[in-house]
């Protein structure tokens, strides 16, 4: 028995009863069991001796006895893997193996098959072919080229010791005469050496005895143990609050076991030389990675690594698998400053202009991890309302007293302000922002008061009325204390007898008409009066109200300046006469003529719309508008009115039959109460 390596058996039908626990306490490791022959005969042990070797932890696989005149190399590839020649990356399944030696039916007719000679009376060529036609079939098939199980006179005798096989392993016959570790040549054209050695056919193991040329972790991976995978994606500095922390990201999958999470080891060498290991669980969740490779989504690792001092790290990445472990790689990134920032929040006041009231924040902020650059101050400002929000400031205006104090740099301060909406109580917390934390330098409050409110004199309500249009009139005046010599604004809105329907601020007017005597009486300036409309168009009552609205910051307005009552009355109705309707024939057009007069009592002096209904022989009817703007001095002489208000009305018409024509006034007075029917006429054409 050779002195080196790791021993193992190969079997057979020969030997359908094997006692495997036996042989693992002799000291075999692996084994190989002959699945198939050509692609006539399946080994009917090959189950029980294929489980049996794995059921006591050995290493196994499967063997072809190859018979290359009988069928082609993928002919045969084929039927060894659908009988027992499969591999998966399981960690104790060995690669499939293609015995491929002397014809042990030399001569011999079996069934009426010539098997030919030792070398299946085929060429050294042809032999070589039918091996790359095996190999590559059974790579196509189980992702392994075969191991060539062989013996080196008869490989070189009837294929010539071809080359181009070296990434076949290669599995040796040779049997020595007395024990020894050389098992002589190996066919030299393709390979150097051999995987495995056959050096005997009759013990120390059942079947025949091997010796694999190397040591326990060699046969695993030449078994095919799938390794770990993965990647070190990002290294990165991450601060949060006073804490900084190396942030390490990536992924990691133990082939052997996709589908569970496995370890990703992380080592990480400080400034001072020292390296410390954190093993995590890659469980984070990663669909891209499944997205790419069908591993699965919950392989990620994502952590964080808390340091202490500033200078350069270096972190190494490890993806720990079950046959192995496997580097994704090291990255290095310097850390700067550690130490927290510093500053001081010195005062909050307020700035009052006539166009804003500010908060007025005073102080001074150095980050010590990069004390020459200008950092940040940020202030968070809460409202009487509640609301809380950030602004930013640049802590870069000129502070000599701080320089003096802490030797790092003048410019080092803020003065900011921050506008306000509303009167009330204000706090701010003033934070110094520095690379590697933030630090609350203060609160303080302050209690901004109002601007007085705005005043004014809601003087007169009255009706304006137009053809087609009406309003309410609102007239007085208004001024914000605070600015006088501005003009300020009023809205105004109605307001139904229940009290709801009111719009605030309603529509706003600018309070810009000149009123000497408000001006006189108050003993100010600027223009302050108004005069504001809100359209209606309905009769009935109404309740106009106005308020003034404050234009200076933070004023306590708006102020009602009170509501006025008035009441809206129904118009008369329209009132005319259809004079006369005819069928007048012109130039071979036939028309239905109408003449008379209309007027609407409340504007006597406009000229109002007239229309014309004609109702045809067929049943329809259809308008027409006109404009009743003839004279008729008769009918201003009677009614002791102006204007004009007389029409003459032509409407086309074709088919025979029977015609009705009706006129009718059209008010233009919003509050008319009746648009009035002047007469009808009926007509045969």
């Amino acid at each position: 028995m050779p002195t080196f390596g790791i021993q193992g058996l190969d079997v057979s039908g020969h030997q359908p009863t094997v006692d495997w626990q036996q042989q693992w306490n002799m000291g075999s490791r692996f084994a190989y069991v002959k699945a198939t022959e050509g692609n006539y005969y399946k080994n009917p042990s090959y189950s029980s001796q294929y489980q049996g070797s794995r059921n006591v932890g050995m290493i196994r696989g499967a063997y072809h006895f190859a018979i290359p005149n009988w069928s082609s190399g993928a002919d045969q590839a084929r039927y060894f893997v659908q009988n027992g020649g499969g591999w998966s990356s399981d960690g104790y399944t060995m690669p499939p193996v293609l015995d491929f030696e002397f014809n042990p039916y030399e001569g011999r007719t079996i069934n009426g098959f010539y098997f030919g000679n030792t070398c299946y009376n085929m060429s050294p060529s042809q032999l070589t072919s039918w091996v790359r036609d095996f190999g590559n079939t059974m790579q196509t098939m189980t992702g392994r080229l075969p191991v060539i199980y062989t013996n080196t006179s008869w490989w070189n005798q009837c294929l010539g010791n071809p080359s181009g096989f070296g990434d076949y392993p290669l599995w040796v016959a040779a049997y020595p005469n007395s024990p020894t570790n050389n098992a002589g040549p190996v066919p030299t054209a393709s390979w150097s050496t051999y995987s495995m050695w056959q050096y005997s056919s009759t013990g120390p193991f059942a079947g025949d005895s091997n010796v694999w040329n190397g040591d326990y972790a060699s046969l695993q991976r030449f078994a095919g143990v799938r390794m770990p995978v993965g990647s070190f994606d990002d290294l990165a500095v991450s601060r949060d609050g006073s804490t900084v922390s190396l942030r390490v990201r990536g992924w990691s999958v133990d082939l052997a076991n996709s589908p569970a999470a496995n370890e990703a080891h992380i080592y990480v060498t400080g400034p001072d030389g020292r390296t410390t290991g954190y093993p995590w669980k890659a469980n984070a969740y990663r669909p891209d990675v499944d997205k790419s490779f069908g591993y699965g989504s919950s392989h990620g690792f994502d952590g964080s690594i808390r340091i202490a001092t500033s200078g350069t790290y270096k972190v190494c990445a490890h993806s720990i698998g079950a046959f192995g472990n496997t580097a994704l790689g090291c990255k290095s990134i310097t850390a700067s400053g550690v130490e927290a920032p510093i500053g001081s929040f010195d005062n909050i006041g307020q700035v009052r202009t006539a166009q804003n009231v500010s908060l007025h924040l005073k102080g001074w902020a150095i980050d010590l991890a990069n004390p020459a650059a200008s950092t940040y101050a940020d202030t968070y400002v809460t409202g009487p309302d509640g609301a809380t929000t950030g602004f930013r400031m640049t802590a870069n205006s000129s502070r000599p007293d701080v320089n003096e104090v802490t030797g790092l740099g003048s410019s080092h301060g803020f003065d900011y302000q921050v506008p306000l909406k509303m009167a009330g109580t204000y706090k701010a917390c003033v934070y110094a922002i520095g690379q590697n934390s933030n630090v609350l330098l203060s609160c303080k409050t302050l209690t901004v008061a109002p601007s007085p409110p705005p005043i004014g004199s809601y003087d007169a309500l009255a009706l304006k009325q137009t053809p087609n249009a009406a309003s309410l009139q609102l007239t007085g005046w208004a001024l914000d204390p605070t600015l006088p010599a501005s003009s300020s604004s009023v809205s105004v809105y109605l307001v139904s007898k229940d009290g709801s329907g009111g719009a605030n601020p309603g529509t706003v007017f600018s309070a810009n008409l000149k009123r000497p005597d408000v001006n006189a009486a108050l003993a100010t300036v600027g223009d302050h009066g108004f005069q504001a409309s809100i359209a209606i168009s309905a009769a009935g009552s109404y309740t106009a109200c106005a308020q003034a609205l404050g234009a200076a910051p933070l004023s306590t307005g708006p102020t009602l300046l009170g509501c006025r009552d008035i009441t809206v009355n129904s118009t008369p109705p329209t009132m005319g006469h259809l004079d006369s309707a005819a069928v007048q024939v012109s130039n071979g057009q036939a028309s239905l003529v109408s003449q008379g007069w209309t007027l609407d009592p409340s504007f006597p002096g406009s000229s109002i719309p007239v229309h014309v209904y004609v109702k045809y022989p067929d049943g329809s009817t259809r308008g027409y508008p006109f404009t009743a703007s003839g004279s008729r001095p008769d009918v201003n002489n009677a009614l002791q009115t102006i204007g004009n208000h007389g029409f003459v009305t032509a409407v086309p018409i074709s088919a025979r039959g029977q015609y009705s024509v009706c006129a009718y006034g059209v008010a233009v007075s919003v509050f008319s109460t009746n648009n009035s029917q002047l007469g009808c006429r009926s007509l045969t054409y």
